[in-house]
Order: C-alpha cells, then sequence, then structure tokens
C-alpha cells in the first residue's frame, strides 16, 4: 500500500530532525568537555579560559533548536496528559490538532522575528559585545533553520493526524 506523499516527506523530515539531533549530541559532548576541562584549569592553575562560557552559551542554543523538532517527532515534548485517560480518541485528536494549529502559529512568529534578527544582524555585521567578537549571524541563525523544521514538523504530523493516521505505524511517538 502506498504511503502517499505527505508521509514519505514526513519520513525525510524524520532523517533531517535525527541528523539534527544527532549534531546537538555532539554539540552537547563538546560543551561538557569544555566545561569541564574550563572548570580543571580554573580550579588546578588559576587558568579560565576567556572564550567557553561564552561559545558554550552558543551552543546550548544551538542544542535547543536543532534537538527540539526530533523530540516532537517522537513525542518527547512536554504536554499534559492527565487528561486523555478520560477522553475518547476522537476528542484527544481534536485537541492534538487544536494544539498543532497553536504551535504552528507560534512557530511562524518565531521564525518571522528570528528572520528579522538575523537579517539585521547579518546587514549591520552584528558581533558580541566580548573579546571573542563573535558574528551574531551565525548565531542567531539557528532560530531560524531550527523553527523550520518544528514548524515543518508539526505541520505533517497535523496532516497525518487530521487524516486519522496513526504516527505508530512508523515508529513514530508512544501514545
Amino acid at each position: 500500500m502506498s504511503q502517499g506523499p505527505v508521509f514519505t516527506l514526513y519520513a525525510g523530515i524524520k532523517k533531517v530532525n535525527l541528523i539534527c539531533a544527532t549534531i546537538a549530541g555532539i554539540l552537547m559532548l563538546f560543551v561538557n568537555f569544555s566545561i569541564f576541562i574550563d572548570v580543571f584549569f580554573r580550579y588546578f592553575f588559576s587558568r579560565p579560559s576567556i572564550w567557553i562560557t561564552e561559545v558554550s552559551t552558543y551552543l546550548f542554543l544551538y542544542i535547543i533548536f536543532l534537538a527540539t523538532p526530533f523530540a516532537l517527532q517522537q513525542g518527547r515534548h512536554i504536554k499534559v496528559t492527565f487528561l486523555q485517560s478520560r477522553l475518547n480518541a476522537k476528542t484527544i485528536r481534536i485537541i492534538n490538532l487544536g494544539c498543532s494549529i497553536l504551535a504552528m502559529v507560534f512557530c511562524l512568529v518565531l521564525i518571522w522575528q528570528a528572520s528579522r534578527m538575523t537579517w539585521q544582524a547579518y546587514e549591520e555585521k552584528w558581533v558580541s559585545p566580548t573579546v571573542l567578537n563573535a558574528p551574531l549571524v551565525y548565531v542567531y541563525i539557528v532560530m531560524v533553520v531550527g523553527s523550520t523544521l518544528l514548524l515543518v514538523t508539526f505541520l505533517l504530523r497535523a496532516i497525518l493526524e487530521f487524516r486519522g493516521r496513526s504516527l505508530q505505524e512508523d515508529g513514530g511517538e508512544d501514545r
């Protein structure tokens, strides 16, 4: 049986989300290791770095925005479920669709504002006001990319949910 173009597109976006989440995991390892090294050097040699705190802060932004779409596709995002046991499947589907629509509106606003800020940072060549002097366009661009992936993931999930398609059929979220 053919899965259809939406399901195929969802499978593709899931692969992209997995790659982004893997990158986020590698960045998390780097951040943890670099902070450990910084603490070690600060404590034993009284020689803290001048860049680790700032870079770790920027990478934390990357970790959040690259991993969030994957968390959504896996059903690991924050959600309130205490009423679900008292509702029937149709009502749960309607609530999920409503939440997805509201989340997509939020993502659209986030993409719009992050894009404006990123473009302004690019045009005006914003840099961090620290010794590192990092170009902020590279910090802000991940918000546009991650929010776009989140929006597409919400949209495809909402379409599949609207069509009554179980996301568990392809190894999706646990329900």
